[in-house]
């Protein structure tokens, strides 16, 4: 019973030691977050970091030339932050909403250019 003790009050003083690393772990998520807001230009692995895609993903875009990038001597590839905020941003999907306005905008256009119009026309 003694030795349970004893083991119960080790498990107990890793535990205590063990609180204080969620701090630090979100104090280094703060620290990377800011990273990336002031770096203008990112490595290969800070890319893949900064755009949530894998090396292996990440080498083939840069391979297809599907994803600006750089590579001023030949073998090191960088890519510039606000091109990587760019091609992220491609492809826009409009709300349920956005796509019910356009089409109401757009039907309510169709009547306008299929109406016949009547006379001459006038010379310029």
């Amino acid at each position: 019973m003694e030795r349970l003790n004893e083991r119960l009050n080790a498990i107990e003083s890793v535990l205590k030691k063990i609180d204080p690393v969620e701090s630090l772990l979100e104090r280094i998520a703060l620290l990377e977050k800011n990273i990336y807001t002031t770096k203008q230009v990112f490595t290969f692995q800070e890319a893949c970091m900064y755009i949530g895609v894998s090396e292996s993903l990440l080498y083939k875009l840069t391979s297809g030339k599907e994803i600006p990038h750089y590579k001023p001597r030949g073998k090191m590839i960088y890519f510039a932050k606000e091109e990587l905020d760019e091609w992220l941003m491609q492809n826009y999907e409009p709300t349920v909403d956005e796509a019910v306005r356009m089409a109401n905008e757009a039907s309510a256009t169709q009547p306008f250019f299929k109406q016949r119009r009547y006379g001459k026309r006038k010379k310029a």
